[in-house]
Formats: C-alpha cells, structure tokens, sequence
C-alpha cells in the first residue's frame, strides 16, 4: 500500500482509479471499501468522501471513468490484421489489473442492475460501435459481407475471448485468439463463397 503524498486534481483521481480498480482485483466488490481505497491511494478517506458519498457511487465513477480503454480500431486494409490487433488488446487488457476488475464487476451486475447499465454505457456499446464502423469500412472495400456486419456476428470475437477469460483467466492464449478469429468470426463475417 502506498503511503499518503500530497496530491490534487487529476493526478489524485486517477491514483483513486487504480486503487478502486486494484481493490476490485484483490478482494472483489463486496470486499471493496472507501479505507481500502483511500490506503491503496495514498491519500486519507476525506478526498473521497467529498466526491463520492457511497462505495457504489465510487464504483460507477471509476467504470464511467477509470477503466482502461484500448485504440480506437481503425480499418487498415487488411480486416484480419485489424482484427487480431483488437482481439490481442482485449485479451492483454483483460490480463491486467482492469481485467480482474472487470471480473468482479460482472459477478456483482446481477445484484447492481446500474453497474450493469454503466458497463453497457461506456465500456460495452462504445466499443461495440467502433468495431462496427472497423467492419463496415471493410465491407465497403469488399473484405466482409455487409449484411453480416450489423448484427450479433460482429461481436462474436469479443463475446468469445471474454468467455475464455471468465471461464479460464488470462491471458487468453495467442493460438486460442488465431483459432477464434479464423475457424470462427472472418468465416462467419465474409461472403458465403
């Protein structure tokens, strides 16, 4: 744990980010305290009083806010390539302190339907809208069928690497990736031959 330095703004926040997200990863939601953050911070538990009344409240800043975002995918020329670049990031976020974050944040949705509208809000459809433009700039130069790019096939890669994650850790191996992508999703997402 870290000890207590003076910090403000921004530099502050972010330090109560990480721990917030530490904590999650160490001792799950239910384990999670405003003490345990603050020591974790660095910083006393007045800070975080003062803008968060509750540990929820904590929680839903932090995944509204904190939570590691990858590039914004961008159609190169080559769908696969493209693709496997998006797969490898989820794969080495999700290894990370924000994956076993994440973790405990989706086992806690069931009990907390606005963590699950905040997951959904900012970390589940923006990312689902940026793969979708990815794939439509690729359907439009031929790559993929266009009809097969709005629907529920084109999450199916990241549906599939989050499963091995929740369902084996991480990190989700590079051949499981290679065999996602090829035996299942640009099969699924190109023209029937």
């Amino acid at each position: 744990m870290a000890g207590r330095t003076r910090r403000r703004g921004d530099e502050l926040l972010q330090a109560i980010y990480a721990a917030v997200l530490a904590e999650l990863a160490e001792t799950g939601y239910a384990g999670l305290t405003m003490v345990g953050v603050a020591a974790r911070a660095g910083t006393g538990k007045g800070p975080l009083y003062r803008r968060w009344q509750t540990k929820d409240a904590l929680v839903l800043d932090t995944v509204m806010n904190g939570l590691p975002s990858g590039p914004v995918p961008v159609y190169s020329g080559d769908v696969r390539a493209d693709l496997l670049r998006l797969l490898n990031g989820l794969a080495m976020g999700l290894a990370g302190p924000g994956g076993a974050a994440m973790r405990a944040l989706l086992s806690e949705t069931h009990h907390q339907p606005e963590l699950l509208a905040a997951l959904r809000a900012t970390v589940f459809e923006p990312r689902g809208r940026e793969l979708r433009a990815l794939l439509r700039a690729a359907a439009e130069a031929g790559e993929l069928d266009p009809a097969r790019v709005e629907g529920h096939l084109a999450d199916l890669g990241h549906q599939m690497v989050m499963f091995r994650f929740l369902v084996e850790g991480a990190p989700v191996p590079q051949e499981t990736i290679v065999q996602i992508l090829d035996e299942v999703v640009l099969p699924l997402l190109r023209r029937p031959s």
